[in-house]
């Protein structure tokens, strides 16, 4: 098996790829052209959106050619491409695999950082790549990868001074998904495509190289997303079915056409002309037509798109959101209020029910504990969730200004809830009547779930107890306990205790109220 030896605060190591996460407070004698070993976690973005689709195309080739996988973390780490791996090797372990050349010798190859005033590293090429490493098989937050030191800013006074230089600098790309300006706090704080808006005419740009222009060999950063700046004006894009081979080559078709058209000497505002940028001279019809074929980057990217659909999403498409929100991307809905300042009772006694997930449906969905103007889905091990079960038997959710610790049988987050009814939309806020709690063991650990009903227009709205549900709804209350007690699987560590009747559930939620107001 190779070494992998590179320069590493000006000292020549013999080290694994696996090597320990450089931490922030060691870079104090990186220079410039110096190669980092980080961890995916450590690197902060300077662009606010991504073209999902690519990345899409990444994860369906790595699924169907896992030595691509690894030829490609070769790459990115400067080591050419592949030289041999086997049924054991793990994109995480340098060891189980090795690459045709030392970690470092290919510089022009991988990613780029710089060092801020704050002492942290921000990527300025990469987010795609490193996006796809983030949510691979064996990827994830704590991925291994190297990347070179660019610039480093460390010698500016502020962090406003930082950002203005990136700015000056071109290292930055402060244009959010709809192409409008946004100021630098509003960049993500990690990688991970939960964080990234999905920007479609960047994913368009990235699958129309080959028919209408291609990478020019010196390229300046944020190549694609100069070309999106000038041609969002002569495509609309939704008008195109993105879900469809069809569809999307008549995108590729149109956005390739429009490229040709443009006479710009400065493309976006990036000091080059559109024919410095790549653009072709014609259109390249067999290019389109390549893009057509079986195992192309189009056909991966849809297979994965519309089958797996990102480990889940498949599992989520025919849920509605509540009208009181707007979708951020695939993986959030944010309202204009503070879901958690919404009272737990109504004037009527009622419960507030905020649905995060509504009946029927798989995706595990969450009211976001760092901004609770948000529901987003939950992640795992770098993917989204998705229940291996039948669907919710109950619209599950969550109860505002509520929160039970670990005394009182909770876990210290608010109160979940299931509302028995018709499937409500997802972040929809309904009223409901407490009717009795489950009690339940996760792992040993107490887990109870409050059993409520749709207070008005639903084939519940009578009920008030758990007693008047068995004897009028026979074997929902059985369905509710056997779907607890097996959707994590044989041994999910999963005990149901039994039901508590409503004056047991009042209490509980009684406690999280109190116990909420003291956390104040």
């Amino acid at each position: 098996m190779t070494m992998n030896r590179f320069k590493i605060f000006g000292i020549s190591s013999a080290v694994l790829l696996l090597s320990t996460p450089v931490l922030a407070a060691d870079y104090a004698n990186v220079e410039q052209g110096d190669v980092l070993n980080v961890t995916l976690h450590q690197l902060k973005p300077t662009q606010p959106s991504v073209g999902y689709d690519q990345v899409y195309y990444k994860l369906g080739r790595f699924q169907y050619d896992v030595k691509k996988q690894f030829d490609e973390v070769c790459e990115a780490n400067g080591q050419k491409g592949l030289e041999s791996f086997d049924a054991t090797s793990h994109p995480n372990i340098a060891a189980t695999f090795a690459c045709e050349d030392e970690v470092g010798a290919h510089k022009g190859d991988m990613k780029t950082v710089v060092i801020a005033p704050d002492n942290k590293l921000y990527l300025t090429d990469g987010h795609h790549t490193f996006n796809t490493f983030w949510h691979m098989n064996g990827g994830g937050a704590d991925f291994n990868i190297n990347v070179v030191v660019d610039k480093d800013y460390r010698e500016l006074p502020s962090m406003d001074a930082f950002w203005q230089a990136m700015i000056e600098d071109k290292n930055t790309w402060l244009f959010n998904k709809e192409g409008n300006a946004i100021a630098y706090s509003e960049l993500p704080q990690s990688l991970g495509l939960q964080h990234f808006g999905n920007d479609q005419y960047r994913a368009l740009m990235y699958f129309s190289r080959g028919v209408g222009w291609d990478k020019p060999k010196s390229p300046v950063p944020f190549l694609e997303f100069y070309w999106t700046k000038s041609l969002r004006e002569d495509i609309d894009i939704s008008q195109f079915d993105l879900k469809t081979m069809p569809g999307y080559l008549a995108a590729i078709e149109a956005n390739s056409q429009a490229i040709l058209a443009l006479k710009d000497k400065d493309l976006g505002g990036s000091g080059k002309s559109v024919e410095e940028m790549g653009q072709f001279t014609s259109f390249d019809k067999a290019g389109l037509e390549k893009a057509a074929k079986r195992n192309s980057k189009l056909d991966y990217m849809l297979r994965y798109k519309t089958a797996s659909t990102f480990n889940g999403l498949a599992y989520d498409k025919a849920v509605n959101y509540s009208k009181a929100f707007v979708s951020n991307d695939e993986f959030s809905i944010e309202a204009k209020q503070d879901l958690m300042a919404l009272p737990a009772l109504n004037n009527e006694g009622m419960i507030n029910a905020i649905v995060e997930i509504p009946t029927g449906t798989s995706a595990k969905w969450e009211l976001n504990k760092e901004n609770t103007n948000q529901v987003i889905w939950e992640f795992k091990k770098g993917k989204p969730r998705v229940v291996n079960y039948l669907g919710y038997p109950g619209n599950y959710g969550t109860i505002p200004q509520t929160a039970l610790p670990k005394e009182l049988g909770g876990d210290g987050d608010p109160l979940d809830v299931i509302v028995l009814g018709q499937a409500v939309p997802r972040g929809e806020v309904v009223q409901a009547r407490l009717i009795g709690v489950l009690k339940m063991l996760d792992d040993g650990e107490q887990d109870d779930k409050l059993i409520a009903v749709i207070a008005n227009d639903s084939p519940f709205q009578d009920v008030t107890s758990m007693k008047q549900l068995d004897s009028e709804f026979g074997g929902v209350s059985d369905i509710i306990k056997l779907w607890f007690a097996n959707y994590k699987g044989a041994d999910g560590g999963m005990e149901v205790q039994g039901y508590e009747e409503a004056p047991v559930a009042q209490e509980v939620l009684q406690q999280a109220m109190e116990y909420h107001s003291e956390q104040g």
